[in-house]
C-alpha cells in the first residue's frame, strides 16, 4: 500500500486515495491503461471500488496481479474464447451460467479472499430482491467479481449470503459514493460508459412511403419524387440503445450527486474496443490518465 504522504500546514498528513473503476464491458480495458500510468507515476490507491468490468480489473490489481499480466490476458482474448465463454446453459436464468468466466477470473486472481487483500476493495453488485446496490466486501474475490459482472439476461445471477446478485453497473455504474464511505480522501473515478451518440443502431432501410401504380409498389418521397428511404432499427438494437441511454444517464446523475476529485473519461473515438480487440481501449486509458496527471497531483497535494 502506498504512503501517499503530503505535507500540509499542520505537518505530515496522509491522504487515502480511492480509485473507482466503472462498468463498461470491453471498454473497461481502458482501466488497465489508467493503472499503468498511475503506477508508473507512483500513485497507488489505498481503496479500490469497481463495478462490473471495473470490479474485475480493480480486483486483480488489489490482489497483486502485475499490470503486464493483466494486459497480456486482455490481448490474448479472441473471438473463439469470447464465444466459448457465452456458451448457453440450463436451467435458463441467464443465457450462460458464467462458469467459464468464473474459471477465467480464478485463473487471474486465484483463491484469495477480499478481507485478505492489502488494498481495501469493494465490488458493486445489484440485489435483485431490493433493486439496490449490494457492496461485497468479504469472501472469495473471484466470486465477488463474477457477481458484479452478471449482465442481466446474459449471465445467471450469483447468490452471496442469501442475496441474488447481478451486474453492479445496473444501479451504480461509477460508485464514487462507496469509495467515500470506505474512507477515501481523494477519489479518482474512471468512466468508460458508451455515450448515447456513440451507440449505432442496426437495422434495415425501407421506402419511406409506398405508392401502388398498376399493382406495382414504388418508393416515393414526401415531396413526390422517387427514391426516399427510411431506416428501421431492429428490436435488439433498440434495446441496446435504450440500455446505453439509461446507464449513461444514471452515471451522469450519480456523478453529479457524488462528484469525484478527478474524473477520467477515455476517448475511444471511432474505434471502440471489443472483447477480441482491446488495443485501442488500453491506449485510450493511457492517454486519458496522462492528461489527468496534473489534476490528480493537485488533488493529492491540496490541503
Amino acid at each position: 500500500m502506498a504512503n501517499n504522504d503530503v505535507h500540509g500546514g499542520q505537518g505530515l498528513m496522509k491522504k487515502r486515495i480511492g480509485l473507482v473503476l466503472g462498468s463498461g464491458g470491453p471498454r473497461g480495458s481502458a482501466h488497465v491503461g489508467v493503472l499503468k500510468v498511475l503506477e508508473k507515476n507512483g500513485i497507488r490507491p489505498d481503496i479500490i471500488v469497481g463495478a462490473s468490468m471495473g470490479a474485475e480489473i480493480g480486483g486483480a490489481y488489489a490482489a497483486g496481479v502485475p499490470i503486464p499480466r493483466m494486459e497480456a490476458m486482455w490481448r490474448s482474448i479472441n473471438f473463439g474464447a469470447a464465444v466459448k465463454a457465452l456458451f448457453p446453459s440450463f436451467p435458463w436464468s441467464g443465457w450462460t451460467s458464467g462458469k467459464r468466466v468464473l474459471r477465467m477470473i480464478r485463473g487471474l486472481v486465484g483463491d484469495v479472499r477480499i478481507e485478505d487483500l492489502s488494498i481495501t476493495y469493494a465490488a458493486i453488485t445489484t440485489d435483485l430482491a431490493t433493486g439496490l446496490p449490494y457492496v461485497v466486501r468479504e469472501g472469495p474475490l473471484a466470486v465477488a467479481i463474477r457477481a458484479s459482472e452478471s449482465i442481466p439476461g446474459l449471465f445467471s445471477p450469483v447468490e452471496i449470503d442469501g442475496h441474488l446478485l447481478i451486474d453492479g453497473g445496473t444501479v451504480d455504474p461509477v460508485p464514487v459514493d462507496v469509495a467515500r464511505q470506505l474512507g477515501a480522501d481523494v477519489v479518482i473515478a474512471v468512466d468508460v460508459l458508451v455515450r448515447p451518440t456513440e451507440a449505432k443502431l442496426a437495422g434495415i432501410t425501407l421506402p419511406a412511403i409506398r405508392e401502388r401504380s398498376f399493382g406495382v409498389t414504388k418508393a416515393v418521397s414526401r415531396s413526390g419524387g422517387t427514391g426516399s428511404r427510411r431506416f428501421h432499427p431492429h428490436v435488439i438494437s433498440v434495446l441496446l440503445k435504450v440500455s446505453t441511454i439509461f446507464q449513461k444517464r444514471l452515471a451522469t446523475v450519480t456523478l453529479a450527486a457524488y462528484p469525484p476529485d478527478v474524473l477520467i473519461e477515455p476517448d475511444f473515438s471511432d474505434d471502440p474496443p471489443c472483447y477480441h480487440s482491446v488495443r485501442r481501449g488500453i491506449e485510450a486509458g493511457v492517454i486519458a490518465a496522462e492528461q489527468a496527471l496534473p489534476q490528480i497531483r493537485a488533488a493529492i497535494a491540496a490541503e
